[in-house]
């Protein structure tokens, strides 16, 4: 019996086995590439986590120096501090490659929003002069109202906020960081941007410095106290500030605000000024610093406290979501005594 047998083809396999052999080279290759491209990728990865790192680094490094530049302030001139002074100098620093920004303000400079509390010694007439400021700024004087309730308990407004999309409660309690303010009704994005120049959160205590304090600030002192006559305040008190709080006391263009009216019946009588809410020299120092290194941009806003008595500082708070520091939003808005005024 006969089998009969296909003659085998081989170049059919040889063509297959080559077919083969290209397919898996392809994907090698296919394989290679990804590989190549996710090293790349992890490399750039690490380089900019590294950049990052490094700029971080800088960033708390100028933490330290600039409380080295405050203690020499301290041991120079421990009782006047004005904005012609070192601290006060914007800084740039050249890194290899970016640059560091440095920019020191005085947090005293500000109205402090925790002057709202109950507690506060002054509450009333604090809240009439956040009204003011607001009003200068073009904005709802309720906020306001708004605030010394949200920190008030016995106002009881939880109801006004319960009702939000996102409920949440007022806290009834002092501001930690001015960015607290964005919960207040009224108060939005925009409208905060406006006020960050000029509010702060520090304790009720906290005097204002008149030696640093902007035009803004100042003529919020009173509804009867106008840009006009801020402005010749800063320019009384020149290049090194007043040496006391009893020279601003007795200028000319605040005396209205200091002595009481020679007839106490007129109705056109204006509230006093406690000379105890003034200050010429500060403990609280806002810091903010950017680093720019290998396009990589690493940025920190910081609360200094200089004790006035010891000179020691500790830090009350770092915010590392800040991308500019809170300067006003037009240059015209800055004081004319200088042009790096908060």
């Amino acid at each position: 019996m006969m089998i009969n047998k296909k003659p085998i083809n081989f170049r059919a396999q040889n063509g297959l086995a080559l077919i083969s052999v290209l397919l898996i080279f392809a994907i090698v290759a296919v394989l290679a590439g990804s590989m190549i491209e996710r090293q790349g990728l992890d490399i750039q990865r690490s380089a900019n986590l590294q950049a990052l790192q490094q700029a971080r680094a800088y960033s708390n490094g100028i933490e330290y120096a600039v409380r080295v530049g405050l203690q020499l302030d301290y041991e120079n001139t421990e009782d006047v501090d004005h904005l012609l002074e070192e601290w006060a100098q914007e800084r740039t620093f050249p890194l290899s490659p970016g640059m560091a920004y440095i920019k020191i303000f005085d947090a005293q400079a500000r109205f402090n929003l925790n002057s709202l509390h109950p507690s506060a010694s002054n509450s009333a007439e604090q809240l009439k002069r956040f009204k003011y400021l607001l009003a200068e700024l073009g904005l709802d004087e309720s906020i306001a109202s708004n605030t010394a309730s949200f920190m008030n308990e016995e106002s009881q407004s939880d109801d006004d906020y319960l009702s939000a999309e996102v409920p949440y409660r007022a806290s009834y309690s002092l501001f930690k960081h001015p960015s607290e303010l964005l919960l207040v009704n009224l108060v939005d994005a925009d409208g905060y941007r406006l006020l960050m120049p000029y509010i702060s959160t520090l304790p009720i205590t906290a005097q204002l410095n008149v030696n640093t304090a902007s035009n803004i600030v100042l003529s919020s002192l009173s509804n009867d106290f106008s840009i006009d006559e801020a402005n010749a305040v800063i320019s009384e008190r020149g290049e090194d500030g007043f040496s006391a709080v009893s020279d601003f006391w007795s200028l000319s263009e605040i005396s209205a605000f200091t002595t009481n009216s020679s007839d106490e019946d007129d109705e056109t009588s204006k509230d006093l000024w406690d000379k105890a809410d003034f200050s010429v020299n500060s403990e609280y120092f806002e810091v903010f610093a950017k680093v720019e290194l290998a396009d990589r941009i690493a940025t920190v806003e910081m609360l200094i406290y200089r004790n006035a008595e010891t000179g020691e500082m500790r830090t009350y708070y770092r915010d590392f979501s800040r991308t500019e520091a809170r300067v006003p939003a037009t240059s015209s808005q800055n004081n004319s005594n200088s042009d790096s005024n908060p």
